[in-house]
C-alpha cells in the first residue's frame, strides 16, 4: 500500500472517530426529562362575543388557574376559543410556577373542543391538544419540548386536566 493512500485512510478513520466521539459527548450533554401530572382548575375570567355568521358561533377569551397535584405547580392559562355550538378550536398560553415561585415554564397551547350531550341532555365538554415550551427560567432554562393534554369540564368553570410531556435541555 502506498504511503499517501495509508495517510488518507488514517485521516478518514481519525475523522470518523472524532465525529463519533463528539456526537456521543453531545448526546450525553442533553438532559431529558419526562413529566406528567393531573391538574385541577377553575376558570376565573371569561369574555364571550357572539359571531353573527352561524347560529351558536362565539369567540371567547378565558383565564383559568390550576394546581398540579404531583409537582404543586400553579398554572395560569389564558386562552382564545372559536366555537360553534360548543365545538371548535382553542389556542393560548400557560404559565406554570413551581411552589417556591422560582422556576417558571411558559407554554403555547393548541387544541380542539368537543361538546356532546349526555343521555339526560346535559352538555359534556372535553378538550385535547398539544403544547410546546416557549420559555423556561430557573431549572427550566434552556429546555425545549412539549407534549399532550386532555381536559374534562366538570361544570361551573371547574376542570380536570391530564398532561404529559418530554423536554430536552440543550
Amino acid at each position: 500500500m502506498e504511503l499517501n493512500e495509508y495517510k488518507r485512510r488514517m485521516i478518514m478513520l481519525i475523522s470518523l472517530a472524532l465525529i463519533f466521539a463528539f456526537g456521543v459527548i453531545a448526546s450525553i450533554a442533553e438532559e431529558k426529562v419526562k413529566r406528567s401530572d393531573k391538574r385541577y382548575g377553575v376558570t376565573t375570567k371569561v369574555e364571550t362575543i357572539k359571531v353573527d355568521d352561524t347560529e351558536g358561533h362565539i369567540i371567547q377569551i378565558a383565564e383559568s388557574t390550576g394546581f398540579d397535584v404531583s409537582t404543586g405547580a400553579v398554572a395560569v392559562s389564558r386562552n382564545f376559543y372559536d366555537l360553534i355550538k360548543g365545538n371548535g378550536t382553542m389556542q393560548g398560553y400557560t404559565t406554570m410556577r413551581d411552589p417556591d415561585g422560582g422556576n417558571v415554564r411558559c407554554t403555547k397551547t393548541l387544541g380542539k373542543v368537543t361538546t356532546t350531550l349526555s343521555p339526560s341532555g346535559k352538555p359534556i365538554t372535553t378538550m385535547e391538544g398539544t403544547y410546546s415550551l416557549v420559555k423556561g427560567t430557573g431549572t427550566w432554562e434552556g429546555f425545549q419540548g412539549g407534549g399532550i393534554w386532555k381536559v374534562k369540564i366538570l361544570g361551573g368553570g371547574v376542570y380536570i386536566m391530564d398532561w404529559e410531556g418530554e423536554f430536552t435541555k440543550k
